[in-house]
């Protein structure tokens, strides 16, 4: 049976292979640190005890919007795909930010992942004509 709920830290190791299916880039998942952000509401998809999607709503101030909230990392195992499930999983962080009186969210995605965007416009989302800036500090 498949059932959403928060992430716990025993998720770790399952949220990592699954990120691995979204990216090819370095994943930098801090479980500990995640958890103990109000301000990053993560949500897991279990099915029969296993972690098959993963899903984040991340709040964050602007002082000129007030809050916001960006959807970052939201991936179904491969397995699981077309059932589904990453709407309702998304469908379920759209009612967090209700919940939560946020007016606006945000979300990126790769113009190559076709079904994700197409997903993304079906549940109201618009493209805006901004680019992303990207500067790495390390």
């Amino acid at each position: 049976m498949t059932k959403f709920r928060k992430l716990k830290l025993k998720d770790e190791k399952e949220i990592k292979k699954l990120l691995k299916q979204l990216t090819s880039s370095k994943i930098n998942f801090n479980i500990k640190l995640i958890l103990k952000d109000n301000n990053c509401n993560c949500l897991v998809i279990e099915d029969e005890g296993r972690v098959i999607g993963f899903g984040s709503l991340v709040l964050g101030i602007v002082p000129c919007r007030g809050y916001l909230a960006k959807i970052e990392d939201v991936v179904v195992d491969e397995k699981y795909r077309g059932k589904g499930l990453g709407k309702k999983l998304m469908q379920e962080l759209i009612k967090i930010a209700k919940k939560k009186k946020i007016k606006n969210v945000n979300l990126t995605s790769h113009p190559k992942r076709v079904e994700a965007r197409k997903l993304y416009e079906s549940l109201g989302f618009k493209l805006l004509e901004t680019d992303t800036f990207k500067l790495e500090l390390q």
